[in-house]
């Protein structure tokens, strides 16, 4: 492994969950989460993630390797084991994500797709944006890419991209790996102020 693979670790919002940034790619053009060791069908990479103890689940986006814990234990005591695990799994010539992983998503139906978002909607995400008097609705599915419309209190307010970014993308990427991207097509200037509209 050259010295030069450096791995920064970046404390998020949520207290359980940090990202891992790599100086080298590891899953261009994709965004997979793993909820457990199985789902990696024997990835190097997810396998040597899970053997660390308290690893809940993990999701690897280009270059970065997002880890959720289950445990108390303060991310600087966690953190050598996993860039440990990061390192001896994704040099060069490597392949830390095992090729099924990919090939299974290619070959799942976008229609699927489509209605695997459309059902997170429903039951998940418009149930806790309704407390906001907001919803968000699938627009349509375009090649890999979602367009997606938020609306009622989410249209125009301040948090609607954070709310985007942080919560609904990261479901949708949950339920829908394969998607590439996530686009807002909401119109937010419409109205003079859309919460009460």
């Amino acid at each position: 492994m050259a010295e030069t693979f450096k791995i920064t670790g970046e404390l998020t919002q949520n207290p359980g969950v940090c990202n891992f940034h790599c100086d080298t790619g590891i899953l261009d053009g994709w965004t997979i989460h793993f909820a457990s060791r199985d789902e990696g069908k024997g990835s190097p990479l997810i396998d040597a993630l899970f053997d660390v103890e308290g690893v809940e689940s993990v999701q690897v986006s280009g270059s970065t390797v997002t880890v959720e814990k289950n445990v108390p234990t303060p991310w600087p005591h966690l953190a050598p084991d996993i860039a440990k695990a990061i390192r001896t799994t994704c040099g060069e010539g490597m392949e830390p994500i095992h090729p099924s992983v990919l090939e299974d998503l290619m070959n799942r139906p976008m229609d699927s797709v489509a209605d695997d978002i459309r059902d997170l909607f429903e039951k998940r995400i418009n149930p806790a944006l309704a407390s906001h008097g907001g919803f968000v609705k699938l627009v349509k599915v375009e090649d890999r890419d979602v367009h997606v419309e938020m609306g009622g209190g989410c249209q125009g307010c301040a948090s609607a991209r954070a709310t985007l970014r942080q919560g609904v993308e990261g479901a949708i990427r949950r339920v829908a790996p394969q998607v590439r991207e996530i686009i807002d097509v909401t119109d937010h200037a419409a109205g003079a102020n859309p919460y009460y509209t």
